[in-house]
């Protein structure tokens, strides 16, 4: 593969944060390209007033902030309508993504993510766009068929409100398997909205094994205990990341319902960043 290949793939990225990395960076303009889309998480232990300075941040530092609502805790539609509109109107925040979140007793009357898209609160407060969550190698709670029929009804409602659909894949282990998945299944139900494929960033095998097996990336967790040992031995970035985004790189370059590459940091923000802009970078860009 040729380093544009590799780079024209890659460039345009996306890009997770959580909350505290606004705390911890000074200048994300010191990381990603202005105009990068950064992801804001919504951990656990996570507050709204948290992520809205994190939006606040990156939005004045000229980055699209794009943060995460998970549904399932969510526990009233005024605390969403609060939540939503300090967003619009201190981080000008014009997209987010929909998850359905952890707990799995729903904390207010949104149960997954196409109930709170037919709220009508987002489009009504000026969300324009939105991500929702895609799962090419398996849910932990749904069967593959139940998987696709959710995210066909999570797209439909987005559009049915006025806003623009992406979908968002959870990060993926086998580049096979997802060729195949966008091939048999994703292109036939999403009407063209774009596919972000999610790629982990920097972090150790033995933690990504953790993540994976709480994800439920069926067959592929497989694939990862086998490489393990020397995953375990080297950070993604010099290894597993190159060569999935190698692998994916000729979907990704060819496929119009393709957005490009979301890299999931787990905490990892500015040595991630590092990766995907030096693989974004060829010596005629650079020149140039």
């Amino acid at each position: 593969m040729t380093t544009e290949t590799l780079a024209s793939a890659v460039r345009g990225f996306s890009i997770e944060s959580v909350p505290q990395d606004a705390d911890r960076i000074d200048d994300f303009r010191d990381h990603v390209p202005t105009g990068t889309r950064v992801f804001i998480a919504w951990p656990p232990r996570a507050t709204p007033e948290s992520i809205v300075k994190s939006a606040r941040k990156l939005h004045e530092q000229e980055m699209v902030p794009v943060p995460h609502i998970a549904a399932r805790r969510v526990p009233s539609q005024e605390f969403l309508r609060a939540f939503v509109g300090d967003l619009v109107a201190q981080a000008h925040v014009r997209e987010v993504l929909v998850i359905g979140g952890d707990p799995a007793t729903p904390e207010g009357p949104y149960t997954d993510t196409g109930s709170l898209l037919r709220s009508g609160v987002l489009n009504e407060l000026g969300i324009e766009k939105v991500g929702v969550a895609a799962h090419p190698e398996g849910h932990p709670v749904m069967s593959g068929a139940v998987s696709r029929e959710v995210l066909a009804d999570n797209l439909a409602a987005a559009r049915d409100h006025g806003m623009s659909v992406e979908a968002v894949s959870q990060f993926v282990l086998d580049p096979q398997a997802i060729d195949s998945w966008h091939a048999e299944v994703y292109s036939s139900l999403a009407q063209g909205a774009p596919l972000l494929i999610g790629i982990p960033g920097l972090v150790s095998g033995t933690r990504l094994l953790k993540i994976a097996n709480a994800c439920g990336i069926g067959e592929s967790i497989g694939l990862l205990r086998k490489n393990g040992l020397r995953m375990a031995k080297t950070v993604i970035g010099n290894s597993s990341t190159q060569t999935l985004v190698e692998g994916l790189a000729p979907l990704a370059n060819r496929a119009t319902d393709v957005g490009g590459f979301h890299f999931y940091t787990f905490g990892n923000f500015e040595q991630t960043a590092a990766w995907a802009c030096e693989a974004a970078s060829t010596p005629a860009a650079a020149a140039g």
